[in-house]
């Protein structure tokens, strides 16, 4: 399967933010590092200056983000994702929300405000196989 996961983060940073804060967790836990993601600069509503940061990992890189992903999130978030799967599915693709605050102290936990975004996809052919694949990669 490692040939065939991608995944896609998004960070969301506002002016009042440290980037270093969000991205020396990110590459400690994920070996994931600021410069590889591009960085797209906006207004917010106020005028302030938002930055977003994307990045896609694929192939052995992605398989080891997840893998990386899943042991760091607690048995309970895992077993709520499990329980309520379909809620996090929009396509083939599964959702995830780390939130920023919790990362900056190195700790994986699901949430859905002030959170970096994950986008996982693994190619599926039968709709009827999403729930079973992504159950699959959860649980390994």
């Amino acid at each position: 399967m490692a040939n065939q996961v991608e995944v896609n983060i998004e960070v969301i940073l506002h002016a009042t933010e440290d980037s270093k804060k969000i991205f020396v967790p990110l590459f400690e836990v994920f070996q994931v590092k600021e410069e590889e993601f591009s960085q797209e600069k906006m207004i917010g509503h106020y005028g302030n200056t938002i930055l977003l940061f994307k990045i896609t990992l694929t192939k052995k890189r992605a398989e080891a983000f997840v893998k990386t992903l899943v042991s760091k999130i607690s048995k309970l978030q895992i077993d709520e994702i499990l329980d309520n799967i379909d809620m996090y599915f929009e396509d083939s693709s599964l959702f995830l929300r780390i939130g920023k605050g919790e990362l900056v102290r190195k700790n994986i936990s699901l949430q859905q405000n002030n959170a970096v975004k994950i986008r996982i996809k693994v190619p599926i052919y039968k709709k009827a196989d999403i729930t079973k694949t992504y159950t699959e990669l959860l649980r390994a």
